[in-house]
């Protein structure tokens, strides 16, 4: 499963393991100073601390990425592109904590508890869904052609593959189209597959033909079998694959041109081993 659905919200598995590990630490630092008078200066740097974090995150993204964000110079605030490297802000917002608790020894012991223990609360379900992907193969059932041919996912192997899980009803995914458009354009060594959920032919047509988008490999997955193979809760959903058929990551939400090529930077090195 690569995102779960909570009521009316869909959230992928990755951002929810970071959000619990934020959250235990949070309460475990609240529970641990609740008697103490200075509880809310010390509340008030882990947010500072969580701020910073994320600000670093998509920053050294940015930085990382910085070519493809000039030709779109407005994305650079478009964080919904899920373009950030948690790494660097896990690593900015410890900096933080241990430069607030320098030379308070029971404020970095509340710190390092919660953080120990927020750690291993993460450790478990990082551990499961590394294993889970790992496992993670290109679909096998079948999707169908514009002509109403069943084709077999199975037939892209050999070089790294894109799956575009999306509906024109949803606003991000046509959003997102004339990017994937663009790559898949200027990447013929990538197979990029479009796969329509739930909608018919004349739906399709009408939108690709109003929105004249030149797009190959467009397929229907009518009744969401292959979305629910691959453990896609919500759209738009995209899948990324090495030539040999395994998942290396997915992104669910928008892809700006940044995130996109970051994906397939990964696939590429992927494919290359």
């Amino acid at each position: 499963m690569l995102s779960i659905s909570l009521g009316p919200f869909v959230i992928a598995i990755s951002q929810l393991i970071i959000l619990l590990g934020l959250g235990v630490f949070w309460l475990l630092t609240y529970l641990q100073t609740r008697k103490q008078p200075q509880q809310k200066a010390i509340l008030d740097i882990v947010f500072k601390a969580f701020v910073v974090g994320f600000i670093v995150a998509r920053l050294m993204f940015v930085l990382t990425m910085w070519d493809a964000y000039q030709e779109n110079w407005w994305q650079l605030i478009n964080i919904s592109d899920g373009g950030f490297m948690p790494s660097y802000g896990w690593v900015a917002g410890a900096l933080v904590l241990a430069l607030y608790a320098r030379g308070k020894k029971a404020v970095l012991k509340t710190y390092f508890i919660a953080a120990i223990v927020a750690l291993f609360t993460i450790m478990v379900p990082t551990f499961a869904a590394s294993i889970y992907k790992a496992g993670v193969e290109l679909p096998q059932s079948a999707v169908y052609n514009l002509r109403g041919k069943e084709v077999d996912l199975q037939s892209f192997k050999g070089k790294p593959v894109v799956i575009n899980f999306w509906a024109s009803w949803c606003p991000p995914c046509r959003k997102e189209m004339p990017v994937l458009q663009a790559a898949q354009k200027n990447n013929p060594n990538i197979a990029f597959v479009f796969v329509n959920q739930g909608e018919d032919l004349f739906t399709v047509q009408k939108f690709i033909n109003a929105e004249q988008l030149d797009l190959r490999n467009v397929f229907f997955d009518q009744n969401s079998n292959v979305s629910r193979e691959s453990g896609a809760a919500g759209l738009p959903t995209t899948l990324f694959y090495s030539s040999d058929g395994k998942l290396v990551t997915s992104h669910m939400g928008e892809l700006s041109h940044a995130s996109l090529r970051y994906y397939m930077q990964a696939i590429n090195q992927q494919s290359a081993q």
